[in-house]
């Protein structure tokens, strides 16, 4: 049973008063940690039904059943797993600290375990206080009614029995006989599966908004308004998809949570990028969590599932509508004449890959071998995919830096992107890389990538030649100014030039590890990039509704791993003296293509997916 004795006392307290020593003029000034201990001692007060100070086994079965997004099927035994798991020392109950301790795992701080016990304790003596005052009031009672009407001996005593046995009907003595009749056998229960799957869904339900995760953009969209006046109601059915998210439960593969329509949920969608469109950014979010809900996609790998189908339409709509008028900027600007010449001497026979320089180590950097050898091929391709993000972000700066050089040196302006994510990556596999040799994810060769905008063709034509001088010519190039490029068919009217590169900084993997004190500054840039790149997977599952690490099934928890052996891999004996090498993209554009982006990346992102996983993992990325 869960104790948390009364913490409420026997006065109503108000959220402030929950947490000892803290007072209502502190309350503004809060420490965070007070206030995730805040909301676990709300969740106990919510659900303790019988105000006896505890969560008992009917109790957390009522939270957890009544969970959102949560696709568990919580019986009896599962609710009794749960407890199990919580009583970390096996005296038969679950305290507080021990709750805490259960539901924060490795998220829970020094300081919020000290308050946990603070709390437990403080509870517990008001808890006691109560039943003292609750038990004079009884007798005071009973000595009433006894002055009134005199009471047999016998009948006293069964009602001072009744007052220390507790009521007949005793949650304690129900769930005894339910054990008896509702064993479960631990060889077919997943202990800890189903104790990760319960933390995770308690989390969700009572810890503050991650930011820019799902819950968030659920709270965010309760302050919008609707994105079509005259279809208010579609809000509220696309606002239920956000609150009972799925997260990376494919389980839950298009089922509508309770009371949501799918078809109101998708036309809020399609009004809320329109407005996207238009310049309101404060959609975007929940847009994003939305289209990356499983639950909304019935069919995911279904190119023709109607819902799908039916967006994508209008996406290509959009698109039509914007490129007709850039195409004729084009022609009246003889943008063709000017730049459509560009590349057309390079002669390039075999596409560029990555692994020409980043080369999966014999040990497959620790990645345990699956059992099912699909499942082993797409762990491979996954653990491909860090490697080769480790290295991309280590030399993203080198990059940078030396692209920011050249473009401004001719006048244009820089936009950099971050490097290309894991989930888009991940997506690829299926769609653009599915016949690709292994490791496909080597097909990646636009993973470090910058924009150079430009007011005239002219600073376009300097920066190419530039860009020759230093880098090399190009290993692969595409000229979207060519007037020979069907722009409206191919790009809905976008016309730039990609331009692909072998970036040889001149260091070795040595050099950026830190084996070399004359490139200790490069060095310090890389070990910062990979630091902030292993946050960067982990930050993409969380936000897909983990707690923690130890929250995560076995395959993400690999892939962190793999981030972690990467790391070694790059700054090993073995690579010292290898030299960095990676293959990059420049993205030339002018001005007017650059503000084009603007209005047309939402919806290009809609028609580059051929189905919707591959757009859901795209916009989980």
């Amino acid at each position: 049973m869960l104790t948390c004795n009364s913490f409420l006392g026997s006065e109503p307290q108000s959220p402030c008063n929950l947490m000892p020593g803290l007072d209502a003029d502190e309350e503004e000034n809060a420490d965070p940690s007070d206030e995730r201990v805040k909301h676990v001692l709300e969740a106990f007060k919510k659900y303790d039904k019988d105000g006896d100070g505890m969560i008992d086994f009917v109790e957390l079965g009522a939270l957890m059943r009544g969970l959102a997004g949560s696709a568990a099927e919580w019986t009896d035994a599962s609710i009794k797993v749960l407890l199990t798991a919580m009583d970390s020392d096996n005296d038969g109950k679950v305290v507080l600290s021990d709750f805490g301790l259960w539901l924060f795992g490795t998220q829970l701080s020094p300081m919020e375990e000290s308050k946990l016990k603070t709390a437990e304790l403080t509870l517990q003596a008001s808890n006691a206080k109560a039943k003292a005052q609750s038990k004079a009031a009884a007798k005071a009672k009973g000595k009433a009614k006894a002055k009134a009407k005199p009471v047999p001996e016998e009948e006293e005593e069964e009602e001072g029995e009744d007052e220390e046995g507790g009521d007949e009907d005793d949650p304690e003595d129900e769930e005894g006989d339910d054990e008896d009749s509702d064993e479960y056998d631990e060889d077919d229960v997943d202990v800890k599966q189903l104790s990760m799957t319960g933390r995770n869904a308690l989390w969700q339900k009572l810890m503050p908004a991650r930011a820019g995760s799902a819950q968030d953009a659920a709270e965010r969209m309760k302050t919008l308004k609707a994105p079509d006046p005259k279809r208010p109601e579609d809000h509220k059915h696309a606002l239920l998809y956000l609150q009972n998210h799925a997260g990376a439960d494919r389980e839950l593969d298009g089922v509508a949570p309770k009371g949501a329509d799918r078809k109101k949920a998708l036309s809020w969608l399609k009004a809320a990028m329109s407005k996207i469109s238009d310049g309101e950014k404060s959609y975007q979010l929940p847009v994003k969590w939305l289209i990356g809900n499983w639950r909304l996609w019935p069919d995911p790998d279904r190119k023709d599932e109607e819902g799908f189908q039916d967006l994508k339409a209008l996406a290509v709509k959009k698109l039509d509508g914007i490129g007709i008028k850039y195409e004729k900027q084009y022609v009246e600007n003889n943008i063709g004449q000017e730049l459509g010449f560009i590349g057309e001497d390079l002669e390039i026979k075999v596409r560029p890959r990555q692994d020409e320089h980043i080369v999966m180590p014999e040990d497959r950097l620790g990645l345990e071998e699956q059992d099912e050898e699909e499942d082993d091929y797409r762990m491979s391709e996954a653990a491909y995919i860090v490697l080769l993000l480790s290295a991309v972000h280590a030399v993203d700066h080198l990059f940078q830096d030396r692209a920011k050089e050249i473009c401004e040196s001719v006048g244009g302006s820089v936009r950099a992107p971050p490097p290309k994510g894991f989930m888009r990556m991940w997506a690829k596999l299926d769609t653009d890389h599915a016949k690709a040799k292994s490791p496909k994810a080597a097909e990646n060769i636009d993973t470090n990538r910058v924009a150079w905008i430009f007011q005239e063709p002219k600073q376009l034509r300097d920066a190419f030649a530039k860009a020759q001088e230093v880098f090399g010519p190009p290993v692969r190039i595409k000229n979207g100014y060519d007037p020979s490029f069907d722009a409206l068919s191919d790009t809905k009217g976008y016309r730039n030039i990609l331009a692909n590169y072998r970036f040889i900084p001149g260091l070795t993997w040595g050099d950026l590890a830190g084996r070399s004190p004359e490139h200790a500054e490069a060095s310090k840039k890389t070990n910062t990039a990979w630091d902030k790149f292993r946050q960067l997977l982990l930050d993409t599952y969380l936000n897909m509704g983990f707690i923690d690490e130890a929250s995560m099934d076995d395959e993400l928890q690999q892939y962190l791993k793999c981030s972690d052996a990467a790391r070694r891999h790059y700054c090993s004996k073995k690579m010292r003296n290898e030299p960095v090498a990676i293959v990059v993209e420049i993205q030339y554009m002018l001005q007017c293509y650059f503000d084009m982006r603007k209005y047309t990346h939402t919806w290009y992102k809609i028609v580059r997916a051929e189905e919707p996983e591959a757009l859901v993992l795209d916009y989980n990325s």
